[in-house]
């Protein structure tokens, strides 16, 4: 059973695995601050924990990735109400088959799963205690091959969902490995998760034939969950930061994914587009 005092924070945790993940935290005796962007759902994840440990602590914050605005908002409500946080669970992501712009006029699916997580991190990490026990781990996937197309990185010209969901997890893979290596993240161990493919809503705006593909491949929600639960288990004098993990065990990812000359070149991208747009926020 995890310390009583130990608080994780997890986005995409209202649906699909995520909620699978939720569950076992609270068994394991975490308190829990979930990230949502629709109200209904927080409460019903909340009843459905409160049923695994009716004693259990769950925090409800609205946050839509796809908003600036609304993250910012939800990480000041985490730092004024908290004073650590052990564990990240940054797990929120979307695939969408069309072109769809955000409020802030950024491209979706990099704004939400590339975006999103890094800024969550960056607003918070001085929360996350040094002392070689905290835990970030990034939900990311096997399809992260390819490169980073700086030209056009919102896929503006030609757009294609499976280009921007896969530049979108390989930055996921390039950031972490560029965190675990950052002196000033010394003492916070870092990892990303490949979960499979999982029967979940992930392409819900697909095709028929893309969404059976998912039905009829996709692996149980409970095992899709497996890896992330390995990573919160296990002590992390047992596991490698900076590493790409898939069925509970370091994986081997794309040579693109390990070149931290392109994770700098990307996260001086992202940090532009933070100065651009936050400072209106």
């Amino acid at each position: 059973m995890a310390d009583k005092n130990k608080i994780a924070l997890i986005t995409g945790a209202t649906s699909g695995f995520g909620v699978v993940i939720a569950r076992h935290l609270v068994k394991q005796g975490y308190s829990l601050i979930v990230f949502g962007r629709s109200k209904d759902k927080l409460d019903s994840l909340v009843l459905d924990l409160k049923e695994v440990d009716a004693n259990c602590t769950v925090d409800p914050i609205m946050c839509n990735l796809s908003s600036f605005k609304s993250i910012q908002h939800a990480c000041e409500t985490v730092q004024t109400t908290y004073s650590k946080i052990d564990l990240l669970v940054l797990n929120a992501g979307v695939w969408n088959f069309k072109f769809v712009e955000t409020e802030d006029h950024i491209e979706e699916t990099l704004q939400v799963n590339l975006l999103a997580p890094v800024l969550i991190f960056q607003r918070l990490s001085q929360l996350l205690p040094t002392d070689g026990n905290a835990k970030v781990i990034f939900t990311a996937s096997g399809l992260h091959q390819g490169v980073v197309d700086f030209s056009d990185i919102e896929f503006r010209k030609s757009f294609s969902g499976f280009k921007a969901y896969r530049q979108s997890k390989l930055g996921v893979i390039l950031m972490m490995r560029l965190f675990a290596k950052k002196e000033a993240y010394t003492g916070i161990s870092f990892y990303a998760v490949h979960p499979g493919m999982v029967n979940t809503n992930l392409g819900r705006s697909a095709g028929s034939l893309s969404k059976m593909i998912f039905k009829l491949l996709g692996k149980s929600k409970e095992k899709g969950a497996q890896t992330h639960i390995h990573l919160i288990d296990e002590p992390t004098s047992k596991l490698t930061s900076g590493e790409y993990y898939a069925n509970s065990q370091i994986t081997k990812a794309s040579s693109e994914s390990n070149n931290l000359d392109i994770a700098n070149k990307l996260l001086n991208t992202i940090n532009v587009y933070f100065e651009k747009h936050l400072k209106d926020v």
